[in-house]
């Protein structure tokens, strides 16, 4: 198959690397920078007083432990949570073990057994700027104390739209590989209007249903609901649908 990979260069040079090696001849076309957050100077106060720490994205653990290494500091002996899989996995790659839900979604996440009982509880969860606050308003109402810390900032480069999208139609683009709803719409506002249906004819492959029921809100037929984020979870959605 020849899909397309929309991920940040890190990640996406690792999805395209284990696409090619299953058969697939993937197109790479980050849709997202991610760099160092502006409140990353306030992690180590933040971690000292906390009894919880929620990951929203594999992003925000990667970006928090390359700066606890450079100054010197590490993770506290606390309980750790992770959005998703994917996210569970960056944690695992430091040595850390989290809990994470069958569903991986905040939705998902608030139903662990672990995340009633909060009345006291100091919750520090880390994330990109900006995202949806669900977690936290849910986790307040429940008693606990919540804090954020934005350990990393999304940029979006300048693309030429109507000429990728060409490209991609010249290449024989059959499918697209989309990780977050952010990622979604991001495709959205860059493919012109008139292309949109051959977009929407697309097989897609999103990460959980939160980004499914979006992704057919939007005007996509042929979804995907793969087990999680990761590079091989997607993969392996790939490869369920291609034998099909």
């Amino acid at each position: 198959m020849i899909p397309l990979v929309v991920r940040p260069v890190r990640q996406a040079d690792d999805l395209v690397q284990l696409l090619r090696q299953q058969g697939h001849q993937p197109l790479c076309c980050p849709l997202l920078e991610t760099r160092a957050g502006s409140e990353l100077s306030r992690l180590p106060s933040l971690l000292a007083t906390a009894d919880v720490v929620i990951a929203i994205s594999m992003h925000a653990i990667n970006f928090a432990h390359h700066f606890l290494l450079q100054t010197g500091q590490t993770w506290p002996h606390i309980d750790y949570f992770a959005v998703g899989q994917a996210s569970a996995d960056a944690f695992a790659e430091i040595g850390i073990q989290a809990q994470s839900p069958d569903d991986p979604r905040s939705e998902g996440l608030l139903l662990l057994p672990a995340l009633q009982q909060m009345a006291g509880k100091r919750v520090l969860i880390l994330r990109g700027n900006g995202g949806r606050d669900l977690i936290a308003r849910t986790l307040a109402s429940r008693g606990a104390l919540v804090h954020y810390c934005a350990t990393y900032e999304r940029h979006y480069p300048e693309l030429d739209g109507n000429a990728l999208t060409h490209h991609w139609q010249d290449a024989g683009l059959d499918s697209l590989l989309i990780t977050s709803g952010e990622l979604l719409q991001r495709l959205l506002e860059l493919v012109p209007s008139q292309q949109q249906p051959w977009l929407y004819d697309r097989l897609l492959v999103v990460p959980s249903p939160r980004v499914a029921e979006l992704a057919e809100a939007a005007g996509f037929t042929r979804i995907v609901i793969a087990q999680g984020a990761s590079n091989q979870a997607l993969v392996a959605a790939l490869e369920l649908r291609k034998m099909e």
